[in-house]
């Protein structure tokens, strides 16, 4: 029974007790009272408790009437269930059970009995059983649970199941089945009634071997290496199988041991999945590539190469191992023994000396080395050096030359050297030997070679200069040869030497001077020849002596005072045709004392010719043929004559440019330009390459530093620079330029010229100016044009170096030999043109083509 059930049960037999006590005393009853006892009954019969519990028992003994009797049994406990003490309290034992007439209450010989049944107690503890199962991943597993009480009796009462850790799912009825995640998973299931729990912990094991997976699934050996492999088995959860594979090699690349250790083979490549771990027919992979060994060898390609200078050649490089397999491996470049530069790719660059450099291309891994042999060849001709570039033959005279070709670099080009005699001088031959002419002087840039034939623009020029010296003496003259002075006068002569070609022979001469005797008796200084007249008139002949050479000169002696010569200047003169020259006269008299000249008249020989002069001013108008006139303009006063010589030329033509035309500036070594300012048209440099400056000089056209365009611009430079040299002087110019007036012609300067201030020209819009300075223009000033004159019809022909000052404004084609200079702010309507020299621009130039 229940808890309750035995609650109702002692309840009744309480109450039954009381009735019969209740009916023993209100009952008629014999006054004998009580028979004797007959029997004996214990109440709560049966009973149930729980074990450690107590119940009241009690005795009713009564006759064999039936009556009541009272009674002091003594009890006893006659089957176990428990103890009960004299006063009838039992208490339950702590094992459970029913317990027939177990509690007993004894009066003599009589005696009475309850049945006692003894409950479990309330749960105490719990077993689950089993505790520590192992299951395969998926599997089940029933689950029973042992409930007892505080004394170990078993309870039968269903528990509540429960999984706490993981590792799988439970019913109510605490059927478990296995997770996929192989693993222990402690105190995994519970079983509670009420506050009363316990666990069992579940191991998960993996199930049957489903794939097995190679560490590493890839690896890089060089040949023979080695590897060692491991294989993972797992089920179909991923859940680790314990395997113990069969190693092998499936499609070459090495060898396997038994133990998973690959030894790579001598060939090189890639093995995919070619080691194999199998266990039955589940099988796994790794993939193999085996590279070559350690680099054993290297070849470059190619092995030698012939580059021209900056010239660019890709060397190659492959590197194998001792086995012949072929390594990817980039090997370090470099240059052992000159000839250029190499870049990290093998990019070879020829450097600027021409030669053979014998494995100088060096390719490298580690100490394996290979090397390649470059020869670097000339670039192409970029000049010609010309040696020697000034010589000084004497008359007929011979001068070997010498011709080499230099590249861009200066490394020599073979060529053939055509050479070429271009102002005058002598004569060269083919083979380059120079043979001086019979005429003496500078002939500046004169002997030309080439590297064609005939020159031809774009042709590699150079020039030398010849100064042919004088012969030996050949001849003497004595200036004056005739001079007419009064008694008594003074009178210096000199002496020129000349050679048998008639060129002047450099003095100081010493000649010996005397008078012949016989004659007026005039006396002469021997070493000074400084000649005294005699006081009486007639005449004397001067002698000048140098060995055998010798010179004579007549003096004619007469009364002084009165006019005996005109000497008429310039004589003689060069007009160009159309052009005009005024010619002035001085009258001398026997003294060599300047005398008047009355009633001067100018005239013409008529059968001379060359042009008209006014009878009265001397002003010359040449006539429109070109030609030398000797002796053709006279002056007359009373009956002395006096005779100038006219040469009539043709008006200079502008020399043709060329490729030099859209030039602003040219130079031969070198332009460096300053800041803010311009040149309109092109810039160049050549033979040289260097353009220095900002940004590094601001051309509306292009910058051509060393290249064809350059080089060609100079060729048509060199062409005009010569015409010009070439053309005859109209004006002898002398000095500083500075306040003058010039017309259109040729000017010439035997020396240098200067322009302080301005320096006007005049002339029409068809004039041409040259203006030839054999040295140096200097501290140039302003340049004005008048009557429409064109700054592109005038040259400025200068022998050495040009400046240009601060501030100038400077009109026409500047040429110069060597270098030109131009201070800040000077500007130029025209050309800055520089042979062979630089052009060094200030800053805020401005070069404007005309």
């Amino acid at each position: 029974g229940t808890m309750p059930d035995l609650f109702r049960r002692t309840a009744r037999l309480a109450g039954w007790a009381s009735l019969l006590a209740l009916a023993a005393g209100g009952c008629d009853r014999s006054p004998a009272g009580p028979g004797v006892l007959a029997s004996i009954s214990v109440n709560r019969h049966p009973d149930t408790l729980v074990v450690a519990t107590t119940r009241q028992f009690t005795a009713i003994g009564v006759d064999a009437e039936g009556t009541p009797v009272g009674i002091k049994p003594t009890w006893s406990v006659a089957a176990s269930g428990g103890t009960v003490d004299a006063a009838g309290v039992f208490t339950a034992g702590h094992t459970p059970g029913t317990f027939a007439n177990t509690v007993t209450a004894t009066v003599g010989s009589l005696s009475g009995a309850a049945t006692v049944t003894v409950l479990a107690g309330g749960p105490a503890s719990l077993a689950v059983q089993p505790g520590t199962p192992s299951l395969v991943a998926g599997a089940t597993q029933q689950f029973t649970a042992v409930v007892k009480d505080e004394f170990g009796n078993v309870i039968t009462v269903a528990p509540h199941w429960s999984v706490a850790a993981g590792g799988g799912s439970i019913t109510a009825a605490g059927l478990f089945t296995a997770g996929n995640v192989a693993g222990t998973y402690p105190n995994a299931v519970v079983a509670s009634v009420g506050s009363v729990t316990a666990a069992a912990t579940v191991t998960v094991t993996a199930g049957t071997l489903a794939s097995i997976v190679v560490m590493p699934a890839s690896t890089t050996l060089s040949t023979g290496g080695t590897q060692q492999f491991t294989a993972a088995g797992t089920d179909g959860n991923g859940n680790p199988v314990s395997i113990a594979p069969v190693w092998s090699v499936a499609s070459g690349g090495g060898t396997i041991s038994a133990s998973g250790v690959f030894t790579a083979g001598t060939v090189a490549g890639s093995f995919p999945n070619t080691v194999t771990a199998s266990v039955g027919a589940v099988a796994g992979h790794a993939s193999v590539t085996v590279s070559a060994g350690g680099a054993a060898s290297i070849v470059l390609t190619p092995a030698s190469q012939s580059l021209v200078v900056g010239g660019t050649q890709q060397f190659t490089a492959v590197v194998k191992d001792l086995v012949g397999n072929v390594l990817p491996v980039t090997p370090t470049w470099s240059v052992a023994a000159g000839g250029g530069t190499i870049n990290a790719t093998g990019l070879f660059t020829a450097g600027t000396l021409a030669g053979s450099f014998l494995n100088t291309v060096r390719a490298a891994v580690g100490a394996v080395t290979a090397f390649a042999t470059i020869t670097v060849t000339p670039g192409p001709l970029a000049a010609i050096v010309l040696t020697p570039n000034a010589v000084n033959p004497a008359v007929n005279g011979t001068q070997q030359f010498a011709a080499v070709g230099r590249d861009a670099t200066g490394n020599a080009v073979v060529i053939t050297p055509n050479w070429s005699v271009v102002a005058g001088g002598g004569t060269i031959s083919s083979a380059g030997l120079f043979t001086a002419g019979a005429v003496a002087g500078t002939f500046s840039n004169t002997v030309r070679v080439c590297s064609t034939a005939p020159c031809a623009a774009g042709s590699v020029a150079a020039f030398a200069s010849v100064t042919v010296s004088p012969g030996p003496l050949a001849t003497l003259s004595i200036t004056p040869s005739l001079v007419a002075i009064g008694t008594g006068a003074v009178q210096a002569f000199t002496t020129v030497g000349r050679d048998l070609g008639g060129n002047v022979v450099a003095g100081p001469l010493a000649p010996v001077w005397s008078v012949l005797p016989g004659h007026a008796g005039g006396t002469i200084g021997a070493a000074s020849g400084v000649y005294i007249a005699p006081a009486a008139a007639g005449f004397d002949s001067v002698r000048a002596a140098i060995g055998a050479i010798s010179a004579a000169a007549r003096v004619n002696v007469s009364l002084s005072g009165a006019l005996v010569s005109l000497v008429i200047t310039p004589n003689p003169a060069t007009v160009i045709a159309g052009g005009t020259s005024q010619f002035t006269a001085s009258g001398f008299d026997a003294t060599g004392l300047i005398v008047p000249t009355p009633g001067l008249l100018w005239s013409i020989v008529p059968t001379v010719g060359g042009g008209a002069i006014n009878a009265g001013t001397g002003l010359f108008t040449a006539g429109i043929v070109t030609g030398t006139f000797t002796n053709a303009v006279k002056a007359v006063s009373g009956t002395v004559l006096g005779f100038a010589s006219v040469t009539v030329a043709a008006p200079p033509a502008a020399p043709a440019l060329g490729a030099v035309a859209t030039y602003g500036v040219l130079a031969g070594t070198a332009v460096s330009c300053g800041t803010s300012g311009t040149i309109d048209g092109d810039a160049g440099v050549w033979p040289g390459n260097t353009v220095t400056g900002v940004p590094p000089c601001v051309a509306a056209g292009s910058v051509h530093a060393g290249d064809p365009f350059a080089q060609a611009a100079q060729f048509d430079l060199a062409t005009a620079f010569q015409a010009l040299a070439a053309m005859p002087c109209n004006v002898t110019i002398t000095g500083n330029l500075g306040g003058t007036t010039l017309a259109e012609g040729v000017s010439c300067s035997a020396s240098s010229i200067a322009v302080t201030g301005t320096v006007t020209l005049s002339g029409t819009a068809s004039s041409v100016f040259v203006i030839r300075a054999a040295s140096t223009l200097a501290i140039a000033g302003n340049v004005v044009l008048s009557g429409g004159v064109q700054a592109k019809n005038v040259f400025w022909w200068v022998g050495s170096t040009a400046t240009l000052a601060a501030g100038s404004t400077w009109q026409g084609n500047l040429l110069a030999l060597t270098s030109i200079t131009l201070a800040n702010t000077a500007t130029v309507t025209g050309r800055v043109l520089a042979r062979n020299g630089a052009v060094s621009l200030g800053n805020t130039n401005v070069i404007t083509l005309p």
